[in-house]
C-alpha cells in the first residue's frame, strides 16, 4: 500500500541506478523446460532545487519551488517462463528538504516592502496559501506505480494489471510511455490479443478495460496526484489500492466529498476500449472504439465535466501504394454526455486524418492532412487548480501533422481545425540531403475560447508554417542545419500596447546538431535551439519579440567519459540567463555516472502533440546506472 516513507528507508539509496540484465536461467522447482528469466531495475536519483529565480510578488508557486531536495525511487522487478510473465514497478519519493507555510509567507512579505496591520495580513493570507499549495507537494511516498501478469503465445495475449495501448493514430486512446517527457500511462485492468490467419488474410482483435493509471509523480514539482475513498467506487478500489491517498491537513481538512470539497486532487477515470483490424493483401481496415467513464468533474471544463465520452474511427491503410508509397486515412466520431445537468446535448464531434508517404533511395515525401471539428483531447479528471502540473494529462494523442517538438499550437488550436502539412527530402549524394516543409492550417479555437466550434471569420487564425534543413554526413560525425517560421494572423483585430494588429504568433528559428571527430579518441559535440518570438496574447506583456534559446557543447572521450557546458536564455522569462554544466562517466559497460549542476529555463515541451510544462530548475541532480 502506499505509505509515507521515513529517512532511512531511502538513505542510502543516494543516487544509484542499478539494472540488472537477464540473470542466468533459473530452473523452476525442479522443470528444466521452462527456464525463469529475472530482470531487476533499481534507480534512484538525488535532485536538489535551490532558488529557481522565478519567484513574482505574492506568488506563492513561485516561491514554493525553491529549496527542495528528494529521492526519487523506481524499482523494477520481472520474471519470465515462457509464455508467462509478471512485472512490477514500486516508486518511492523521500523530501530531505522542502520549504514550509512560514517560510514561504517570510520570504513574499520580505519582498512586499508593507508594515504594520497590512504586513500581518497579508502574512496570514499568504501562510495559508502556501498551506493548501503544500497540501500535496513534498510528502513521502512509497506505492506500486505499475505491476502486470501477463501470459503470451504468438495468436494470443491476455494481460491483467498495467498495460499500455494505442488504437489507430491515436485519435481513440493512446495510452503509452513517453520517456523524454517522464510519462508512463497505463489502463490497470485486462487487456486481450488475438490473432487469426487464413490464407493471405490477417484479423487481429483487441479489447482493454480498466481504470487508467497515470504516474503519480511530477518529478519536477514534487507535486503528486491525491485519490479519495469518494472517488475510488467499485472496481477501481482494487486498482487503487496502494496508491498515493489526499492526505488531510490544517489547511485542507479530509472531507467525505473531496470532489466536492476539493480535497483530492485526482479522480480515476475508466474505459472500454477495443480495435478489429482486417489485413487482406496490400491493404489494412482497421475499427477502434473507446467509452470513458467518468465520476463527478474535478474541473468544469467541457471535457472534464463530461460523464462519458465515447469515441469510434475507422481507419484504412494501404500498405504499398507503388513501389514505395503508403496512404492512410482515419475518420472517428466523439460524442461527450454530460448528463441531465446539461443545458444540451452537444452535437458529436468529428475528425479526419490523412497521412501518404512516398520513400525510396533518393526523396522522401509525406503528405499529412487533419479536418478536426469539435474533437476534444481526452483529459484526465484533474483538479487543475490543486495539481495544475498535471492538466495537460490526456488519453489520446489526435495527430498534430507538424513537427513532433511543435510547442506553437495554443489553447485549443487542434480541436476545430483545418489544414496539413507537406514535408521532403531529397538525398543528394550518399553523404548529403536537403529537406523542407511547409504547412498550412485554418484554427478556430486558439484565439478565442470555442467549444462549439462555431465557423466563423472572426474567430479563425490562420498559420503558415515552413523550414528547410541540410544535412552533411563525414566519418564519425555530421553537421545538420535547419531555419523555420511561423506566421499566425487573427481573423480579427487584437489590441496591443502598441496598438491593434492581426499579428498572433510569429516565429523565426534555427536548430542545429553538429558531431566533430578531434582525432584519437576525441570527439566534440555541438547541438543549439534559437527562436525569436512574438506573442500577442498571453506572450511578452509589452506585445513585441523576445528571444529563447540553448545551446550546448560536450566533449566526448572514446565511449567512457563526456563533459559538456550549456546555456540558455530567455529575455521574456523572471531570470533571463542559465548556465549548466553536465558530465557522464562509463567506468566499465556495466557501471556509468552522470551529474547535472547548474541551471535551466522552464519551457512547455511537447512530443508528438503530448506536452508537459516544466517549471525553471536551478539546482544539481546525480544519477548512477549499474549493470550486470
Amino acid at each position: 500500500m502506499a505509505r509515507r516513507l521515513p529517512p532511512s528507508a531511502l538513505a542510502l539509496s543516494l543516487s544509484l541506478s542499478l539494472s540488472a540484465q537477464p540473470s542466468p536461467a533459473l530452473e523452476p522447482l525442479g522443470s528444466s523446460e521452462r527456464p525463469v528469466l529475472v530482470e531487476v531495475t533499481e534507480a534512484s536519483s538525488v535532485i536538489y532545487n535551490a532558488d529557481n529565480r522565478d519567484t513574482r510578488s505574492g506568488d506563492v508557486p513561485s516561491v514554493a519551488n525553491d529549496n527542495a531536495g528528494f529521492v526519487y525511487n523506481r524499482l523494477n522487478l520481472s520474471a519470465s517462463s515462457d509464455p508467462f510473465r509478471v512485472s512490477l514497478r514500486l516508486d518511492g519519493a523521500w523530501f530531505f528538504a522542502s520549504p514550509s507555510p512560514d517560510s514561504i509567507a517570510d520570504e513574499l512579505v520580505s519582498r512586499s516592502g508593507l508594515d504594520g496591520d497590512a504586513r500581518a495580513e497579508f502574512y496570514g493570507n499568504k501562510a495559508t496559501e502556501a498551506g493548501i499549495e503544500l497540501s500535496n507537494r513534498y510528502l513521502d511516498w512509497l506505492y506500486p506505480a505499475k505491476y502486470t501478469l501477463s501470459y503470451a503465445t504468438r495468436e494470443f495475449e491476455l494481460s491483467l494489471g498495467d498495460t499500455t495501448v494505442q488504437l489507430g493514430r491515436g485519435l481513440v486512446l493512446s495510452v503509452r510511455k513517453v520517456d523524454e517527457l517522464s510519462s508512463d500511462t497505463t489502463v490497470r485492468g485486462a487487456r486481450l490479443n488475438a490473432r487469426f490467419a487464413s490464407g493471405a488474410t490477417r484479423l487481429r482483435l483487441t479489447a482493454v478495460g480498466g481504470s487508467l493509471n497515470p504516474l503519480r509523480l511530477d518529478e519536477a514539482s514534487g507535486r503528486y496526484l491525491g485519490t479519495h475513498s469518494s472517488v475510488t467506487p467499485g472496481f477501481v478500489t482494487v486498482t487503487e489500492a496502494g496508491m498515493p491517498r489526499a492526505v488531510a491537513t490544517d489547511f485542507v481538512p479530509e472531507a467525505d466529498e473531496c470532489a466536492r470539497y476539493g480535497t483530492c486532487s485526482y479522480s480515476p477515470d475508466r474505459v472500454l476500449a477495443g480495435g478489429a483490424e482486417v489485413g487482406l493483401p496490400g491493404l489494412k481496415l482497421g475499427t477502434q472504439a473507446s467509452w470513458l467513464l467518468r465520476q463527478q468533474a474535478l474541473s468544469r471544463d467541457v471535457v472534464r465535466s463530461a460523464e462519458r465520452i465515447l469515441t469510434a474511427s475507422q481507419s484504412l491503410e494501404l500498405v504499398q501504394l507503388g513501389e514505395a508509397g503508403n496512404v492512410y486515412v482515419e475518420a472517428a466520431l466523439q460524442k461527450l454526455s454530460h448528463g441531465e445537468a446539461a443545458s444540451r446535448e452537444p452535437e458529436l464531434g468529428h475528425a479526419v486524418y490523412l497521412a501518404a508517404s512516398w520513400v525510396d533511395d533518393a526523396f522522401s515525401v509525406l503528405v499529412e492532412g487533419k479536418h478536426y471539428r469539435r474533437f476534444f483531447p481526452l483529459l484526465a479528471n484533474v483538479s487543475t487548480s490543486r495539481a495544475r502540473e498535471f492538466s495537460l494529462l490526456q488519453y489520446n494523442a489526435p495527430p498534430t501533422t507538424e513537427d513532433l517538438v511543435n510547442d506553437t499550437q495554443f489553447e485549443n488550436f487542434n480541436t476545430c481545425v483545418s489544414g496539413g502539412r507537406i514535408r521532403g527530402e531529397a538525398h543528394l549524394t550518399r553523404s548529403d540531403s536537403v529537406r523542407a516543409w511547409l504547412g498550412r492550417y485554418s484554427t478556430w479555437a486558439e484565439s478565442v475560447s470555442n467549444t462549439d466550434c462555431e465557423i466563423r471569420r472572426e474567430y479563425e487564425n490562420r498559420i503558415w508554417d515552413a523550414a528547410v534543413g541540410f544535412e552533411h554526413r563525414i566519418p564519425g560525425g555530421k553537421l545538420d542545419v535547419s531555419a523555420g517560421t511561423r506566421f499566425d494572423d487573427a481573423g480579427r483585430e487584437l489590441d496591443t500596447p502598441s496598438g491593434a494588429t492581426h499579428v498572433f504568433y510569429r516565429e523565426e528559428n534555427l536548430r542545429y546538431t553538429a558531431a566533430f571527430p578531434l582525432g584519437g579518441p576525441f570527439a566534440l559535440e555541438l547541438d543549439g535551439v534559437h527562436r525569436r518570438r512574438r506573442q500577442t496574447l498571453g506572450g511578452d506583456s509589452s506585445g513585441g519579440a523576445w528571444f529563447e534559446g540553448q545551446h550546448t557543447a560536450s566533449v566526448e572521450w572514446g565511449d567512457r567519459l563526456a563533459a559538456g557546458i550549456g546555456f540558455e536564455y530567455d529575455d521574456h522569462a523572471t531570470a533571463e540567463t542559465y548556465l549548466n554544466t553536465q558530465w557522464s562517466y562509463r567506468a566499465t559497460d556495466a557501471v556509468i555516472f552522470g551529474l547535472f549542476v547548474g541551471q535551466r529555463r522552464g519551457a512547455l515541451r511537447c512530443i508528438g502533440g503530448v506536452c508537459r510544462v516544466y517549471p525553471p530548475f536551478e539546482g544539481a541532480r546525480l544519477d548512477a546506472t549499474l549493470r550486470f
